[in-house]
């Protein structure tokens, strides 16, 4: 089947592909006509993404009331069924046209455009080093290289906000299936994410206070917990060190946001969540083969050096916006400046910095009131007393949303 290319410059993920691998990805594309009544479940097809270019659908989630999509929907521009789900259906209302593309092939394209760009050509490794990213990138390829799924609650929460007509209500039943998700959301719509005056007690009415935005987040910042968990007693005390210093640079970039009324809060909490993504594939590829390392510290450095790339892949292959891509490469980067304009990445090198003074790491740390990323955040503000009153008042919220984080 011939596709129009310029399609899939619009299609989740796949645009993010460069033009000659969309063009394969067209190229090896299927076509699947639908009579109405024809059904199709996510089960069967995990392997593929779907998307709807012609006609009118019902999806069907377990326990959830059918959600109609069209083809002209914005909707219609992601999958059909959302990562790691094996549970939902969809029911033909019309005679439709769905255009189904190979997930391996689209990770395998993106793949090689990751190692092949700029961030990679910097990087030296020694032998070792390039080994274990040879065959990291290697079980990569072949679908073996295991990059966490977005959980369950989340990736369902993402995909119903694709939908402009869906509701508070509709957001809210979704939650209800994880209760402590729901319990964690009503908490912060009480607490310190939110300073409502009333007490609420119900799920809408925790996402009509936080909002859908933000409530999608905060459910994507307290789903991510179940990621860091391993069965190996080894690898353990790392992943508890990663979950918590994750969750103080995220803890720290949300009272820095809030005090200085500068970027989103609950965004800057899920970029600091995430900005070590990529240490877990890492681990649990580690734990899954039974490699072996006498030196911890030999350890650390590969980590070290391979943990941007992987965490771009594990961004990408949930579809998060792109400003988290430069979180997770550029997070330990003091010397970035990317022009006047704050972003996320900016905040995250703050709460870096500050986290590591708070825990006396100050080898080759840089003077805070001196780096680009602070200046842009609190302009004008060079002496170290005036560092030292932010940090002093931002630390109420700090440990508030920590706690948070912890339950």
């Amino acid at each position: 089947m011939q596709i129009e290319t310029t399609l899939l410059k619009h299609l989740v993920p796949i645009q993010q592909l460069q033009s000659e691998h969309r063009q394969q990805m067209a190229n090896k594309s299927h076509l699947l006509e639908l009579s109405v009544g024809d059904e199709l479940s996510s089960n069967e097809e995990h392997r593929w993404f779907l998307y709807l270019l012609d006609g009118k659908i019902d999806l069907l989630g377990l326990n959830q009331p059918p959600q109609l999509l069209r083809s002209e929907d914005s909707r219609a521009n992601h999958p059909l069924f959302s990562e790691g789900e094996r549970k939902t259906r969809l029911v033909a209302q019309t005679a439709c046209k769905i255009i189904r593309f190979e997930k391996q092939l689209f990770n395998t394209f993106l793949d090689q455009e990751l190692i092949s760009g700029e961030e990679l050509e910097t990087i030296e490794m020694n032998d070792v080093e390039g080994n274990l990213f040879n065959e990291i990138m290697h079980a990569f390829n072949m679908g073996e290289l295991k990059l966490p799924s977005l959980p369950e609650v989340a990736a369902k929460v993402q995909t119903a906000m694709t939908n402009p007509e869906t509701s508070a209500e509709d957001v809210a039943r979704i939650i209800s299936a994880d209760p402590a998700i729901a319990t964690r959301l009503i908490n912060a719509a009480n607490g310190p994410l939110s300073r409502g005056v009333e007490t609420i007690a119900s799920i809408q009415s925790a996402v009509v206070r936080l909002g859908m935005q933000t409530s999608k987040e905060l459910v994507m910042s307290f789903a991510i917990k179940q990621l860091f968990i391993t069965k190996s007693p080894l690898l353990r005390q790392r992943m508890h060190e990663l979950y918590d210093r994750s969750i103080e640079v995220a803890a720290i970039s949300f009272a820095l946001s809030k005090q200085s009324g500068k970027l989103s809060p609950d965004h800057m909490l899920l970029a600091g969540l995430l900005h070590e993504i990529g240490v877990i594939p890492l681990l649990s590829y580690i734990e899954d083969t039974g490699l072996m390392f006498t030196d911890e510290s030999e350890l650390d450095e590969i980590i070290r050096r391979l943990r941007g790339v992987v965490g771009s892949m594990v961004i990408r292959h949930w579809g998060l916006s792109s400003d988290f891509l430069a979180v997770v490469e550029d997070f330990e980067n003091w010397q970035r400046d990317t022009g006047d304009e704050l972003d996320t990445c900016d905040m995250i090198i703050v709460a870096q910095i500050y986290n590591r003074l708070k825990h006396h790491q100050v080898k080759g740390l840089p003077k805070v009131e001196q780096v680009a990323a602070f200046l842009k955040l609190y302009p004008g503000k060079q002496d170290a007393e005036f560092v030292k009153h932010v940090f002093e008042q931002a630390h109420e919220e700090i440990v508030s949303v920590m706690t948070l984080l912890k339950m």
